[in-house]
């Protein structure tokens, strides 16, 4: 027995319908106006994290800190692909990400233990702002938006895994010339 199935020809009314739905400038609405903000602005914190972390790294070449200096500079490097994450996000919503304005940094620190803890104080901070836009993300349902933000929380936790190592060896070892020497030298890898 053969089974013939006949397709029906799509009405004029749907026909019309479809194209407004793809329609540019209509906005996924599988995004909340304020996660697409909390997204905009992970985007342009991840970026001046990098620029933080750069100009820390130009500071401590300049004065010696070799070592030191190429580990900041693969810091700087990673913060700018933690803005990618946000940025595909946005524009596999079909979003334009925005290009963000950045402030500039310092050229100047006291010397690595210094910039040891700005770094470490720096990610605490950050941890909060991804928590809030986790939070943002659970209360508005954007589920992949959570799933998103856990990806950030995991990098976070080896952000906070590597800060507080140096933290931790600045109080066991000291700050006087021969441990920021061994110091840097262990940061050069």
């Amino acid at each position: 027995m053969n089974v013939v199935i006949q397709l029906q020809p799509l009405n004029q009314h749907k026909m019309a319908i479809f194209p407004e739905t793809i329609m540019k400038g209509k906005r996924n609405p599988l995004l909340s106006d304020e996660c697409l903000n909390l997204l905009n602005y992970r985007i342009q914190q991840e970026e001046q994290s990098s620029r933080m972390y750069l100009s820390m790294s130009l500071w401590l070449n300049n004065e010696g800190y070799t070592g030191a200096a190429k580990l900041w500079r693969k810091y700087s490097d990673e913060e700018l692909s933690h803005a990618d994450w946000a940025r595909d996000y946005l524009l596999a919503m079909g979003v334009t990400p925005s290009t963000p304005n950045l402030s500039s940094e310092p050229n100047t620190y006291q010397g690595l233990p210094q910039i040891i803890q700005l770094s470490y104080d720096h990610e605490i901070n950050v941890t909060k702002q991804i928590k809030e836009l986790g939070d943002k993300a659970f209360k508005s349902g954007d589920h992949m938006l959570y799933t998103l933000v856990g990806e950030y929380l995991k990098e976070q936790r080896e952000e906070h895994d590597k800060t507080q190592t140096w933290v931790d060896k600045l109080a066991a070892f000291g700050t006087d010339k021969i441990a920021m020497r061994w110091l840097d030298e262990e940061m050069g890898g």
